[in-house]
């Protein structure tokens, strides 16, 4: 029996977001977000952002999407420097992309500017300039 009742895992290598086009999407990402593609397969774009990594998945047609339009409870978290954040807005207002949410306090687990928007496939993304241990402006 193991000294622990559960898995003693070191972090997490990679999540996956399912898209209608891997290699479209993949392009998507790293024009809007900066992302390095990494690796195309068959079914998969291997992207890297910074020192962590997610993977766009082409999905049936049929795939549902996790949140009901303009939803945003299920997103995906990109973190930008506050001093990139002002700049960020700007780039994804200057393409069209409608931000859903936008906040900028009360936030009580990632303390930061948040502002949330999807992608073509209508996976909610999030930008912060998280601000842990009660930094300020």
């Amino acid at each position: 029996m193991p000294d622990t009742p559960h898995i003693q895992t070191t972090g997490i290598l990679h999540f996956t977001i399912p898209v209608r086009d891997h290699h479209e999407a993949a392009k998507w990402y790293r024009d809007l977000l900066g992302c390095e593609i990494n690796r195309l397969s068959r079914f998969f774009a291997f992207m890297r952002c910074g020192k962590d990594w997610f993977v766009l998945s082409t999905m049936p047609p049929e795939h549902l999407n996790a949140n009901p339009p303009k939803g945003t409870k299920n997103h995906h978290a990109f973190m930008v420097r506050r001093e990139e954040f002002d700049r960020a807005m700007g780039i994804v207002k200057s393409r069209g992309i409608e931000i859903v949410r936008y906040e900028d306090t009360g936030h009580v687990s990632f303390p930061g500017r948040h502002a949330y928007f999807h992608d073509p496939d209508g996976n909610c993304l999030e930008i912060i300039d998280l601000r842990m241990d009660g930094e300020a402006d």
